[in-house]
């Protein structure tokens, strides 16, 4: 098929509910991937990041409360963007991910809302709370919000043509399957063209801090603000200590000199064990970014902010199709006062599996008085930060059914738990308490029912 052809499809299909702006962005990525066939970066061209690119946020106690007091004067210039674009698919569910229930009876935005309330309610200052919505999920968070009767600003994440592998022409099944989510890397494109970056920069915000809807350890933290007026950073990325668990997640590296996102789409498969080797590449990108909001003006109107084009290859109705995608935390290469800054876990802690939420709705960890979510104090300093759980698609392939495998999800105790994996045909009674390392595994035919109130410590049942 002719590249002209080929376009005219891409525009055509485009043209019904997609801006001008939006279907020439897409088409200059689909150039940019015609004139580089290679989607991989070769790691001999990048290194580890030294203590010059790498903030700490372990500091002399001064120092920090110097900071603390230097943000919280700061705090009527900051807002906050929620990426709230997401279906919850890997949860089993077809509805946004944002109204879910999360922790006691809240779903993720309620507690968002909440953690929003409680800076307004000590420092008495409203940050503004801000949506980047997908046309999937704006109705369905906008009703939310209207009940909760909280105020709001929005603005829509576009969605772009999926596209098959061999002729990069658009998926036409003529169902919601021929598209997906541009990525997250396209929050500051849509900001500027929603009108919403120069409505804040009006109104007197000077730094925006953006994350995932679904990791409510992320909150507004003024000390963070004032380390970056003090040292006067444009773009800061919140990064911690890979974990086994992290492996497959974006690394920040030096590619050229300049720090850079790399994502393990964009590395070859006969090099992606090397990639996920902890030893070497050994911070992850929490997908927590601070931006100065005229720094941002400044690179979209000189055109330098020009993001990696990720392709992520899949099968949809058994046509072998690609997604062309951009991550948020890539434009830390557009910045040249840009950083990293590694933080503890407990700013990190996102639900992206039936696991994570069992975790999330357990007494491994609380709702503190900000309304962030954060590992049980009363849980021993001798275990990890949170419980590894783990679910085989036999016992529970989706959020949605917990409640066919637990009487009560949220009664089962893992306080004192280091892990669990469970497969099987397995039944949960109430009060059940797990301790240290557990794996529970029914063998085929085979029904494991646990009583109300056991107590499984480390080992393998039944």
């Amino acid at each position: 098929m002719k590249v002209s052809d080929r376009n005219s499809l891409i525009r055509e299909k485009m043209a019904g509910g997609m801006p001008s702006h939006v279907i020439e962005r897409f088409l200059t990525m689909l150039y940019r991937v015609d004139r580089k066939p290679s989607r991989f970066v070769p790691l001999r061209e990048v290194d580890v990041p030294d203590s010059e690119w790498i903030l700490e946020s372990a500091m002399d106690s001064g120092r920090l409360r110097e900071l603390a007091k230097r943000g919280e004067s700061l705090l009527n210039q900051v807002a906050m963007i929620k990426l709230n674009g997401g279906r919850s698919t890997t949860m089993g569910g077809d509805v946004p991910k944002g109204i879910l229930e999360a922790k006691n009876g809240l779903s993720y935005l309620e507690i968002i809302v909440a953690q929003t309330r409680a800076i307004e309610q000590k420092w008495g200052i409203r940050v503004p709370l801000i949506l980047m919505n997908s046309f999937f999920t704006h109705g369905p968070s906008m009703k939310l919000m209207e009940r909760l009767d909280y105020p709001v600003w929005t603005f829509l994440q576009s969605q772009v043509p999926r596209l098959t592998r061999n002729t990069l022409a658009p998926l036409d099944t003529g169902t919601a399957d021929d598209w997906a989510p541009a990525g997250h890397g396209e929050v500051y494109f849509a900001l500027s063209e929603s009108g919403m970056l120069d409505k804040l920069l009006r109104r007197g915000y000077r730094w925006v801090f953006i994350s995932n809807v679904d990791n409510l350890a992320a909150a507004v933290e003024p000390w963070i603000l004032g380390l970056l007026e003090a040292d006067g950073i444009e773009f800061l990325m919140e990064i911690i200590d890979r974990a086994p668990e992290d492996k497959k997640g974006g690394t920040l590296v030096l590619k050229d000199g300049h720090p850079c996102l790399l994502e393990i789409a964009q590395v070859a498969p006969d090099e992606k064990k090397l990639f996920m080797d902890i030893e070497r590449f050994r911070v992850f990108n929490t997908n927590n970014i601070w931006v100065d909001l005229m720094s941002l003006e400044r690179v979209l109107a000189d055109g330098s902010l020009q993001l990696p084009i990720i392709q992520n290859f899949k099968t949809i109705r058994e046509t072998p199709i690609v997604q062309l995608e951009t991550a948020m935390g890539a434009a830390i290469d557009c910045f040249p006062r840009s950083r990293g800054l590694r933080v503890n876990r407990d700013r990190f802690f996102p639900t992206k599996k039936a696991g994570d939420l069992f975790v999330l709705q357990s007494d491994a960890c609380t709702l503190d008085g900000m309304g962030r979510i954060r590992r049980n104090p009363e849980r021993s300093v001798s275990l990890s930060f949170m419980p590894r759980v783990s679910f085989s698609s036999d016992f529970l392939d989706t959020a949605s059914r917990m409640s066919q495998r637990f009487e009560d999800p949220s009664s089962v105790s893992l306080l004192d738990a280091e892990s669990l994996t469970v497969s099987g045909s397995v039944f949960f009674g109430r009060n059940v308490a797990i301790q240290g390392n557990v794996s529970i595994q029914s063998t085929e035919g085979q029904v494991f029912h646990i009583p109300d109130g056991t107590v499984l410590s480390d080992g393998t049942y039944p």
